[in-house]
């Protein structure tokens, strides 16, 4: 594959990982935005822009028959959702481009998966209910890797699943921090475990850098799944404090184990059921926070990936955003 000469479709290019991939591609000639509305890309990709809906075969028809590579962030996540939503609008429209990606000749297929993907694969979670319980983001993530598997494992079309740490830095969207800071305020969020697991966080900037090496680089494996994080990945102790000291958010007062956080999360997400406002925490929360021993020597030695961006600079860059464009708390869901 000719990566200079590779027609490269860039999915969801106008959400946070996206438009950084994009930016990443900035001098790549032959890169093609596909969203569901060009006036928010940048306008050196309006004119060969692919503008459709994922749920429509029509368009993923033409969108697979035009690239040789297909970069896919598009993603649909609630952190309170359900899994039938979860299903409709992001597992069935992901595994049918994966489909016609494979029949109508695409080369590689990089995927936009996520960290904590990790622990579930490796069944280190410090709860018995089932995943889709959990999250159902996460349930849908683990199936579109485990198809991808079966697809890389034909030796068509290269694959590369990208586990990615918790998006910090500009252009955010729905994440870990916008969720988290407006409740640290509440004096009632509790460190889990002490604070004692990492968090693996990544600036926007990063991820796009892994994109455009995981599109272009040559591969000796037809399927890789790697690691993405940032430079330095701190305890979530390091960022709570970091976030006093800095930002003057305060700190927890108590810890709880994670059985309990579980349990509580659950608590809490039956009680919105009668409550009008987004519940505390939820489930998927305790999950973000559970150890994932992420690193990024995988993706240096298959991919060339460096990251280049402190964690402390891509929080403060994300918190400036937040202060000067969310004048009211993220909800958890899109409805």
């Amino acid at each position: 594959m000719n990566s200079q000469t590779s027609h490269i479709v860039v999915t969801g290019a106008t959400g946070f990982a996206g438009s950084h991939v994009l930016e990443s591609f900035k001098d790549h000639g032959y890169v093609i935005a596909s969203c569901r509305d060009e006036k928010k890309l940048p306008e050196q990709y309006r004119e060969d822009a692919l503008i459709g809906d994922l749920k429509s075969l029509e368009f993923v028809e033409k969108l697979t028959n035009t690239a040789d590579v297909v970069c896919h962030t598009a993603a649909w996540a609630e952190l309170n959702g359900k899994v039938e939503d979860s299903e409709r609008e992001f597992l069935e429209p992901t595994l049918c481009l994966i489909d016609r990606a494979l029949v109508n000749g695409v080369k590689r297929f990089v995927f936009l998966s996520a960290i904590t993907s990790k622990p579930i694969e490796e069944q280190r979670l410090h709860s018995t209910l089932a995943l889709e319980d959990i999250w159902a983001h996460y349930a849908s993530i683990m199936q579109i890797e485990k198809h991808l598997e079966k697809v890389g494992q034909k030796g068509i079309m290269e694959v590369v699943i990208l586990r990615v740490g918790y998006f910090t830095g500009k252009n955010y969207a729905l994440g870990l921090l916008p969720i988290l800071l407006p409740r640290l305020k509440t004096h009632l969020v509790p460190y889990i475990k002490s604070g004692s697991t990492t968090l693996p966080l990544i600036d926007g900037v990063d991820i796009g850098k892994a994109f455009a090496l995981a599109a272009t680089v040559p591969l000796k494996e037809s399927q890789s799944v790697v690691d993405i994080v940032g430079k330095e990945v701190p305890t979530v102790k390091e960022v709570f404090s970091y976030l006093h000291e800095k930002h003057h958010y305060p700190l927890p007062h108590f810890s709880v184990p994670f059985g309990l956080a579980y349990v509580f999360a659950r608590f809490m997400r039956a009680l919105h059921t009668v409550l009008p406002r987004d519940p505390l925490i939820v489930p998927s929360i305790v999950l973000l926070l559970e150890e994932t021993h992420a690193n990024n020597e995988k993706a240096k030695e298959i991919l060339g990936y460096e990251a280049t961006v402190s964690w402390k600079e891509s929080v403060d860059m994300q918190i400036a955003q937040m202060a000067e464009e969310q004048k009211t708390n993220m909800r958890m869901n899109k409805k």
